[in-house]
């Protein structure tokens, strides 16, 4: 491999650069690589047991569309101890990652690289070169969709996200329905715990590392989410695109709506070449409004007392209008209200909702 030279090099084939291939191909750059670290079976392992769930809205604003939707998503539910269970009407989908991803790098037509990049640099003469465990390749533009602990954000723009909160998921044998299960509860620096659906006969369960017992018998595995947003996220002839730029919402701490949308994007910019264009898309976009971290800051100092304060104005029959009157009663609460319903609004197109006790 060494010595390959290409137009674009994308690093990390998950979602975010999946998405970034996928829209290249459809803008007409046809000169795309794309290195990915794990083999193909790794691969699959890693994007199997990690976030499935995606909003609609979330799909059609990315432009993807796939064949491997394996369950709709109908509610999103919120458990806080015995008040009961908020009940959010939303429509989505729980996706075979794995598959989705291999479909959309198919029809991208990208050149793949197997390698690890351990380091990468800009070129005096323009364009960067990028040292792999194969080889070097030199590109002219260079998008890092290489996750958390992005190299490319580490070699390029030297930056980190404010946090990086490491996770426990497990695939595990069991019923479900259509609806994501958070349980939120106090002490857990505004952390939750999750129940999804999964594929027949499975669902999805995680918790923050050291808050929880691992399943016995199950498929599991660890990773950091990165929440809070970078300075920039894009450079001269660099961007970067959902893990590696912080992206996941810091309330839900979901990732892939925000990683197949903000591929699509660096897509646009890679060929506009509308660098600060990208970053000032990000800076306005309301999915990634700095409100959300504000309200994560303001949950994780709550008491038990605060959840139940703050829950307490939406027993019944929850409505927005109730939402707005819970922040008039509750201003001190009016940062997590209003991040909760940004989040529905903006990221899963909030239908109803209800309250079941």
């Amino acid at each position: 491999m060494d010595g390959i030279r290409c137009r674009v090099l994308i690093v990390g084939s998950g979602p975010a650069g999946a998405s970034a291939a996928y829209h290249l191909s459809r803008l007409g750059e046809k000169d795309v690589a794309v290195i990915e670290r794990l083999s193909e079976k790794a691969h699959s392992r890693y994007h199997s047991i990690c976030g499935e769930a995606v909003s609609d809205k979330s799909l059609r604003r990315a432009g993807i569309e796939t064949s491997h939707a394996v369950r709709r998503v109908e509610a999103i539910e919120i458990s806080c101890g015995s008040l009961g269970k908020t009940r959010i009407s939303v429509r989505g989908s729980i996706v075979d990652r794995p598959k989705m991803l291999e479909e959309i790098l198919e029809r991208s037509g990208a050149k793949r690289i197997r390698a690890s990049l351990r380091s990468v640099s800009r070129l005096p003469e323009g364009g960067f070169i990028a040292e792999t465990s194969a080889g070097t390749v030199v590109c002219d533009i260079l998008i890092g969709a290489d996750g958390a602990h992005s190299t490319v954000r580490k070699c390029i723009f030297g930056t980190r996200p404010e946090q990086l909160v490491p996770v426990i998921n497990a695939v595990v044998p069991g019923d479900s329905d259509g609806t994501l299960r958070f349980s939120v509860k106090a002490g857990d620096d505004g952390f939750y715990s999750w129940d999804f659906p999964s594929s027949a006969g499975r669902k999805s369960v995680g918790f923050r590392k050291g808050s929880g017992e691992i399943p016995e018998d199950s498929n599991h595995g660890a990773r950091c989410i990165p929440i809070g947003r970078l300075p920039h996220a894009a450079q001269e002839g660099c961007i970067l695109a959902g893990d590696a730029a912080g992206l996941p919402n810091p309330l839900c701490y979901g990732g892939i709506g925000a990683a197949l949308i903000s591929g699509s994007r660096a897509a646009e910019a890679a060929v506009s070449g509308d660098w600060r264009g990208y970053d000032s898309w990000i800076d306005h976009d309301r999915m990634f409004d700095r409100r959300f971290m504000d309200a994560h800051s303001s949950f994780s100092r709550w008491t038990d007392g605060d959840i139940q304060d703050a829950m307490r104005p939406l027993n019944g029959n929850a409505t927005i209008l109730k939402g707005f009157l819970a922040i008039l009663r509750h201003p001190k609460y009016a940062r997590v209200y209003m991040a909760c319903w940004m989040g529905f609004r903006f990221g899963w197109r909030l239908v109803l909702i209800s309250i079941r006790i």
